[in-house]
C-alpha cells in the first residue's frame, strides 16, 4: 500500500481501510515558534509531517492531518509564535485521540515535533487508556529523542532547539526553507543552571555541553534523517509486537 493521507480519502475508503484490518493511524503534531534566524517557524510541523509520511509509507499505516499549533512557551515572544495553553492542549489532544479510537482504529502513533507538547500528550493518552485498558494503544514519539545515536554517528556532536538536529531535518526535508546566510553563532545559548530567562534570550538553544551549531550539508542531513527514521521504525515495530503479545485487541 502506497502512502495514504487520511484527509485525501472519501469516508467509504476510510471504512474500507478499517474493514481490511488497518488498525493503526499516525498523527503528526507540532507548533509554530522561532527556530533561529535560519529555519522556519514551522520547523516542528515539517519534521513531524515528513517523518510521519515516511513511516506511513514503510509501515502501511495511514497518516492523519497534523495539528500545527501546540504548547509554545519560552519562544512565544518571537514573531510567528502561537500557543495553546497546556490544559486546553491536553483536552484537545484527548478529544482527537478519542475520535481516532471511536472511528475504529485500535492504535494511534503520535509523531511529536515539539517538546512543549510532550507532557500534555502523555496525560491525554494515559487518561484514554484508563478508559480502554488493554483494548487500545497510543504511542507518542518524540523524534529528536530517538536521534541521539544518529547524531553521534553522522556528526559526532549533540543537538538542540534549532541547532544541529532540527536544522539537519529541515535541510533534508525542505532545504529551500533554510537561510544559511542568516545563521549567527552568537544567537546560540546554552541552558545555565540557576538562570531562568523569560522569554529565551535567543532562539537557538543548546541543552547539553558541546558544539551543537547547525551543519548545512544537505547530503549529510539526508543520511542523518534516514538513520533517525530507521531507528524510529525499528522501535515502533518492537513496541507494537511487544504490546500485541501482551494484549489482544477486543472489539468495542
Amino acid at each position: 500500500m502506497a502512502l495514504v493521507k487520511l484527509d485525501e480519502l472519501a469516508y467509504p475508503k476510510i471504512q474500507r481501510l478499517l474493514d481490511d484490518g488497518i488498525d493503526t493511524v499516525i498523527w503528526p503534531v507540532g507548533t509554530l515558534e522561532a527556530h533561529g534566524r535560519h529555519a522556519p517557524v514551522g520547523t516542528d510541523n515539517y519534521c513531524a509531517e515528513e517523518i510521519s509520511w515516511r513511516l506511513g509509507d514503510s509501515l502501511n499505516w495511514p497518516v492523519a492531518p497534523a495539528l500545527n499549533y501546540g504548547v509554545t512557551t519560552g519562544l512565544i515572544s518571537y514573531p510567528g509564535g502561537i500557543r495553546i495553553p497546556k490544559p486546553q492542549y491536553e483536552e484537545l489532544a484527548g478529544i482527537i485521540l478519542s475520535d481516532f479510537l471511536e472511528m475504529g482504529f485500535k492504535r494511534v502513533v503520535v509523531v511529536n515535533g515539539h517538546g512543549g507538547n510532550t507532557e500534555s500528550l502523555g496525560r491525554a493518552a494515559k487518561e484514554l487508556i484508563r478508559e480502554n485498558r488493554g483494548k487500545r494503544h497510543i504511542i507518542i514519539v518524540d523524534w529528536w529523542m530517538l536521534s541521539v545515536d544518529a547524531l553521534k554517528e553522522v556528526y559526532g556532536r549533540p543537538g538542540g532547539h534549532a541547532a544541529l538536529d532540527e536544522t539537519a531535518a529541515i535541510s533534508a526535508f525542505r532545504p529551500e526553507l533554510i537561510d544559511k546566510s542568516s545563521f549567527k553563532p552568537e544567537d546560540m545559548i546554552s541552558f545555565t543552571p540557576g538562570i531562568i530567562s523569560a522569554p529565551y534570550s535567543a532562539a537557538i538553544l543548546v541543552y547539553e555541553g558541546g558544539d551543537a551549531s547547525p551543519d548545512f550539508d544537505e547530503d549529510r542531513a539526508k543520511l542523518f534523517m534516514d538513520k533517525v527514521i530507521e531507528k524510529i521504525e525499528h522501535v515502533l515495530r518492537h513496541e507494537v509486537e511487544t504490546f500485541d503479545r501482551s494484549f489482544r485487541f477486543e472489539e468495542g
